[in-house]
Parts: C-alpha cells; structure tokens; sequence
C-alpha cells in the first residue's frame, strides 16, 4: 500500500516538475536549501554566554515547526488524502501508513531533515555522545513535525470553505506577506541575541516546546545527566504516538464545519431596498452580498488591513513610526491587490454578464462602487488613526494624498485588471480558502500593484515640489493631486473595463472554462507572462523583483525618512552612507528601480504585442 502511494506521489511530483509550476518548485525547493543552511549555521556560532546557541537554535526549531502547523493554511490539503480512498476496502492503519510514507516524498521532509541536521552539528561541537544522541533526535523531530502538519491540515481542511477559515486563512497569509518582506529582522535579532542573549522567562518557555526536546537532549548529553538526556526523547517519542493515533482517527471526510452556503436566507436584510431598481444598484447589492458571504472575498477583506498594520507595527522595534501615518494607504494598495481578480473569483458566472448584452457598464461600476464602500472607511479610519499615533506632521500631506490616490486609482484599475488579467480558477463551489487552492494570481497581483502605485506619482510629486521647494501650500496641493487622479481613475479606468469586457467577454467566458489544464498552453487561454519563453519569464520576474527593491525599502523609505528628519539605519544602504553621499545613493537607487521596472515592462509589451500579432 505505501509503495503504491509513493508512486502515485512521484507522478504528481514529475507532472508538477514538469509543468506550469516547475519554477515554483525549483525556486522554494532552493529557497527551503537556504534555510536549512542556515539552520545549521545557527549551529555553529558563537555567542557571549553558552547557552545563547541552544536557545537560539530552539527558536529556529520552533520556527520550522511553526512552518509545518500552518503550511496547510497557504498551500492547502495535501495531493493524497484519507477521503480520497474512502470507498476502497483498505483498513485504516495500513492507509494511515501509506500516506505517511508518501508525506516524505517531496520537496519539504528532505529539505526539512537536512535543516534538523542541525542537531548533529550542535552535538559536534559538545563530543562524540551528543552526536550519537542527536541522530534518533533528528529523525524523531522529522517525524514529529510531518505528523503535526497532516493533523493541523485536517483541521485547515474542515475550516475550508467557511468564513472562520477564509478569515484564518487571510490573517495567516498577511503574517506570512509581512514576515517574507521584514526578514531582514533576523539578521538584527541575531546579532543582539548573540550579545546580550535571551531574558530567563523567555528561554524557559521556548525549552518547553516540544520543539526543543531534541536540543536538550543533546546538551543533557554533553553533561552526561542521563536522566535528561532520555527524557526529552521519550517524551517527544510519546508525543508522536499520540499524533500518530488522532490522525489516524481522523481520515476520513472532514465534517467539523458547514460549507459557506451563497445566496442563504440569513442575510436578506443586506444592502438593497429601493436602490436596487436600476441596474448599477442591483450590481451594487450583489457585490455587497457576496462581499459578506464569500469566504474568498473575506480573505481580501482581511489580508489588507492586516497587511497593513503588521508592517507598520515592525519599524516599531526599532522605535520608528514613520510608517504609521501610512496604514490607510497600505489598506488602500493591498486591498485592489488582493481583489484583482474579481471576474476570476466568480467563475463561469460571468455568461449571465455575458448573455444581457449592455449590462457591462453598469456591472463594472457595480463592483467599483461596492469595492469602494468596503475598502473606503477602513482606509479612512487607518489613516486617521496612524496620523494621530504616529506623529509625524511633516509626513501627513504624503499619508493623505496616498491615500485618496490609491482609493481612486485601485477603484479605476480594480475591474480593468480584473479583465484583461483574468486569471481563471476553480468555479466557487470547489474552492478551499488556501491561496496555492486558488488561481494563481502573482503575476496579476504584481501588475496591480505597480500600475496601482503609478496612480499616486502625480499627488506624491506635488508633495515632494513642495518640499523640495519649501511650499507648505504647494505640499497640500498634493492632496488636491490625489482627488483629482482618484476622480479621473475611477471614470476613464471603469470606462475602459467595461468596453474591454463587452469586447472580451465571450473569451474570458472560454478562458474561465478551460480550467487549470488549459492556462499553461499557449494560445487562446494563455496569457502573455505564460506564453513567454522561460528564459524571458524569469529575466520579467527578476528584473521586477530588483526594482520593488531598489525602489521602495532602498530609495522611497530612506527619503521619506530624510525628509522626517528621523532616521532608523536598519538596512538601508544609503542610511549607511556619509551625509554628503546618501542623497547620491537613494538617486541611484531610484535610477536602479525605475530601470528594472522599465526592462520588465520592455519584455512585458514586446511579448503582449507578439502574442497579438
């Protein structure tokens, strides 16, 4: 039975290897190497007090372990599950025991078992017994932890398809956004551990984690207190037992939730009454509707303000709150992102848009209006709350021109991209809450956020003549800029949606029933990133990822901090510069950024054009 499991895994593996995805595969596969490498370089450093290590390396235990509890939240149910085989005549156990066998096969477990190798590393360096003892550690610990994700994925499996889920999963998403583009807090983290290590309270509770009984037990060794050293492996041993058992119990179909119902009669008191006689109204009230009750919808309901917050509360450790006036437009940006895709989100729904010809107009703006009324007061309220929290009056005129800028501008591009990005998925009545379940959106959510920001140069160029110049008026006109590009966003950009989806319509009806199969094939379903060469899909892909760089954390946050006049170092290069050269530096930053986005937006028209062509 496991043999047969395995296999069936290997296929997958190559389909995946072989596929749309394979560069997803390579690229986290390499990404998991680094961080296992790491890992054991945790294992070897020295630090002022000799505990330092231990305590550290069970922090980084614990963040893997962390890792495999809430992976299932992103990356969804594993490929082979216990419902899958429910009418086959196999005994529990032994399918518990496959599907255990086929958990190793992968990416994950390897690159997880060379990061617990860490161990080993860390008992070299206390003798030769604490090596014997870290080797049934490690793989005690690789077994606690794939035992643990398969549970916790049960769990995210019930959870799918409800709002509880779609909001846990939203939450866990944005922590993960954040702590990707904040990582380079560890760095800082670690060279102060290494100094003044942890507070006592702080190193009792992270041994206490089962997590850390492999690396007691290594220590204890090093000591030869023997009690010590056998506890903590009986104990994690135990504690794999009884994993072993409850997951066990719990193959089978997940039936701990209801499925989100659309359409259920609870809230027929929604938005709507008389203002939905015409036919931008009634649009206006289904968005609304779907907005309270679709679990995807809450996912970017939440994730933005979430988003957010998170970053804007990191600076905050290094007692920075620059960022603060600025939560409402994070709110502002991260929620057209993670909304773009909306005809996408509605599956073949869209052929009763596309059968009422002339109901286009009024759809778009529909779903503007509606997109609007959620997002608009939250970002309101963030901002006035960061204003009034963070301080910072010299900053307030770029808070609130953003703002109002990214609320039109998102509006406008909301439906544009939506249409001419439509990335197709799972139609509503098969989704899961976790992202990797969804359609994949990274290129779509990357193009809105670009073309989103592009909405606020002209507000933040008054702002910054005005400061430049030193026009206290002229730096509040920014705001005027803003309303204005917002106004104009919203009317030309709508426009042009709803005429791109009375041309398009019949297409992206096509394209959303194609299905999965068909995106990765060029042609009619195809859209021009997938019909790229590879060599060229990655060279677009680097060259953006090298200008949100340079742009934003290397160029954009130091000047806003220079023109505060509080300035947090951390890790940004011109910050580490001489006086006379950090403007210098943050231009060529600018000039770096600006240039890469250029070369990906080249390679992007020229392969739109010949696809059309």
């Amino acid at each position: 039975m496991a043999g047969a499991l395995i296999h069936m895994k290997l296929a997958v593996m190559r389909r995946d290897i072989s596929g749309p995805r394979s560069s997803w595969v390579f690229g986290g596969a390499l990404v998991g190497l680094l961080l296992a490498v790491a890992t054991i370089d945790v294992a070897t450093l020295n630090a002022t007090h000799d505990s330092t290590v231990r305590d550290l390396l069970a922090v980084v235990f614990a963040v893997w372990t962390l890792g495999w509890m809430l992976g299932p939240a992103y990356s969804g149910q594993p490929v082979l599950r216990g419902e899958q085989f429910q009418l086959q005549p196999i005994p529990r156990r032994r399918l518990a025991l496959g599907l255990l066998g086929s958990a190793f096969v992968g990416v994950t477990a390897p690159v997880t078992f060379v990061a617990f190798t860490a161990l080993v590393a860390f008992g070299i360096r206390l003798g030769a017994v604490p090596v014997v003892v870290a080797v049934p550690a490690v793989f005690l610990q690789l077994l606690f932890v794939v035992l643990l994700s398969r549970l916790t994925a049960h769990l995210f499996g019930a959870l799918s398809r409800s709002r509880i889920g779609g909001a846990v999963s939203a939450l866990l998403n944005a922590a993960m956004l954040v702590a990707s583009s904040s990582c380079w807090v560890v760095f800082i983290a670690v060279h102060s551990v290494l100094t003044t290590g942890f507070s006592h309270g702080f190193s009792i509770t992270v041994r206490s984690l089962p997590s850390s009984w492999g690396v007691l037990a290594v220590e204890a060794a090093s000591r030869s207190d023997w009690p010590m050293t056998v506890l903590p492996l009986l104990g994690l041993a135990l504690l794999t037992a009884l994993l072993w058992v409850a997951w066990t119990r719990s193959l089978g179909p997940a039936r701990w939730t209801r499925a989100t119902v659309r359409g259920s009669g609870a809230d027929r008191a929604a938005p709507g009454g008389r203002l939905s006689s015409g036919a931008t109204a009634a649009v206006y009230v289904k968005e609304m509707r779907t907005w309270a009750r679709d679990p995807q919808r809450m996912q970017s309901f939440v994730v933005a303000p979430a988003f957010a917050v998170l970053t804007c509360l990191v600076p905050l450790a290094f007692h920075s709150t620059e960022f603060l006036p600025f939560l409402g437009a994070l709110t502002a940006l991260m929620g057209a992102v993670t909304a773009a895709n909306l005809y996408g989100q509605d599956g073949t729904a869209l052929w009763l848009t596309v059968l009422m010809p002339g109901s286009e107009r009024a759809d778009v703006r529909g779903r503007q209006l509606a997109w609007l009324t959620v997002f608009a007061p939250m970002t309101v309220v963030l901002t006035a709350v960061g204003v009034a929290v963070g301080g910072h009056p010299e900053l307030r005129p770029w808070a609130l021109a953003s703002t109002v800028a990214l609320l039109g501008g998102g509006a406008g591009l909301l439906p544009l991209v939506a249409v001419t990005q439509l990335a197709p998925g799972p139609d509503p009545r098969e989704i899961r809450n976790a992202p990797l379940d969804h359609s994949d959106v990274t290129g779509q959510a990357f193009v809105m956020m670009i073309m989103a920001l592009g909405t606020a140069v002209p507000a933040m160029a008054t702002v910054l003549a005005g400061q430049l110049l030193h026009e206290p008026a002229l730096r509040w006109a920014g705001l005027v800029a803003g309303a204005a590009t917002a106004v104009v966003c919203y009317a030309l950009l709508g426009r042009a949606a709803h005429r791109a989806l009375a041309r398009r319509g019949p297409e992206l009806l096509y394209l959303m029933r194609t299905g999965k199969e068909q995106r990765g094939k060029a042609g009619e379903g195809a859209t021009f990133i997938q019909a790229m060469p590879a060599y060229r899909r990655r060279l677009f892909w680097s060259s953006f990822l090298v200008g949100c760089i340079a742009l934003f954390p290397q160029a954009l946050v130091p000047l806003l901090m220079k023109v505060s006049g509080k300035v947090s170092r951390v890790w940004f290069l011109a910050l580490y510069m001489p006086n006379a050269w950090q403007w210098p530096v943050i231009a060529l930053m600018s000039v770096i950024g600006l240039g890469s986005f250029a070369l990906a937006a080249r390679i992007g028209l020229s392969e739109l054009h010949a696809q059309r062509s």
